[in-house]
């Protein structure tokens, strides 16, 4: 990563301090490293130029600047002077100014918490023993490839559901999803539409479009399951909810597949969420203390993190980004529901290649 000289640093440092406070000067590192400036890089008391340049010095030496910078460009939209200066130093950041930074609706057991969008989710500052620290360069790398991955469900442009890449052109969601799809006479129109967010200028990125050329194989969910009463009787061996679909067209070599191998997961971990709620754009939702456990012989996983109606299909993930579920439903209660649900991926991905399509999850 380039390193400024020190001239470079002198020069932007004395910009930065006529378009910074202390406290935005606080709020921009946090949301840029995860780190407090007064805890992480510098000593408090000093004038604000003199911080700031030592702020840059520390960054350079971890090679972070550009992160730090990210936000200050994107959060000082009148400041050409700043962006400019920026845009000279460090030009990528201007290219990926239009991106949405990442949006957490953060949990902890079931109850939300207050919370910032940005790019450094500060995650290290969680104090809870099954909360690891994370590298965030690698999470974020990981987040973003998800984030090429989602996809909305559509048909005949009415939003249904949640899929996923897990393989170069193949989507899985959830069985009921096509079903009603099915079920409305129009599995002709079924589609999967890539890229769909909203961007920090606040404009929808309608993203990309592709038809599914078939339904390559699926696995109902239980009758209870389609009922007030889900556990009674409970699900069988087989009944999955797992539909894969084959697209008319390759969605792009660029986005990558998630790898349907599953991975450990107890009682009270946290749970990433990546969804098209009510046919939004692609959120997430995050519980620190999410995890409520498996039931029904390792047949279903069940936790707190929050979902709507749409996010049926959607993928569920550890801390780390590796996935482990296919969600499939909530608790049938109106009043205070007391979990979400989901198919084991291990599971999902077992009979898949049981039933002689596992060519379909592979290059």
């Amino acid at each position: 990563m380039r390193a400024l000289t020190p001239a470079e640093l002198v020069a932007l440092a004395k910009l930065l301090t006529s378009a910074l406070s202390f406290d935005s000067l606080q709020r921009m590192v946090y949301l840029g490293t995860g780190d407090q400036l007064y805890e992480q890089y510098v000593g408090p008391g000093r004038p604000l130029r003199p911080t700031i340049e030592d702020l840059l010095k520390e960054l350079d030496k971890l090679g972070i600047t550009e992160k730090f910078l990210a936000v200050v460009y994107r959060e000082l939209p009148f400041r050409a002077d700043v962006r400019g200066a920026i845009d000279a130093l460090y030009p990528q950041i201007a290219a990926h100014a239009a991106q949405q930074p990442v949006v957490f609706q953060i949990q902890q057991g079931g109850v939300a918490q207050p919370s910032e969008p940005g790019v450094g989710p500060g995650l290290q500052r969680n104090v809870r023993p099954r909360l690891k620290q994370v590298d965030l360069r690698i999470w974020l790398d990981r987040v973003e490839a998800v984030e090429r991955q989602i996809c909305r469900v559509e048909a005949d442009g009415q939003a249904i559901g949640t899929g996923f890449l897990v393989g170069p052109s193949a989507v899985l969601t959830n069985w009921h999803v096509v079903d009603e799809v099915r079920n409305l006479g129009k599995l002709a129109q079924l589609a999967c539409r890539f890229d769909y967010r909203r961007l920090s200028n606040n404009t929808l990125d309608p993203g990309k479009l592709i038809t599914v050329a078939k339904v390559t194989d699926e696995r109902p969910c239980s009758d209870a399951e389609r009922t007030a009463t889900p556990d009674d009787p409970p699900p069988k061996a087989g009944e999955l909810d797992y539909a894969l679909l084959e697209l008319g067209a390759a969605a792009g070599t660029e986005r990558g597949f998630a790898k349907l191998d599953g991975a450990p997961i107890a009682a009270n971990d946290p749970l990433i969420i990546v969804q098209h709620p009510t046919g939004e754009p692609a959120k997430f939702a995050v519980d620190t203390g999410s995890v409520i456990g498996l039931i029904h012989a390792g047949q279903r996983l069940r936790y707190r993190t929050n979902t709507e109606a749409g996010s049926s299909g959607s993928p569920c993930f550890t801390m780390d980004m590796d996935l482990v579920a296919l969600h499939h439903l909530g608790d049938p209660r109106v009043r205070d529901p007391l979990f979400n649900q989901a198919i084991p991926i291990a599971l999902v991905k077992e009979s898949i290649i049981a039933r002689g399509h596992g060519a379909a999850l592979s290059a």
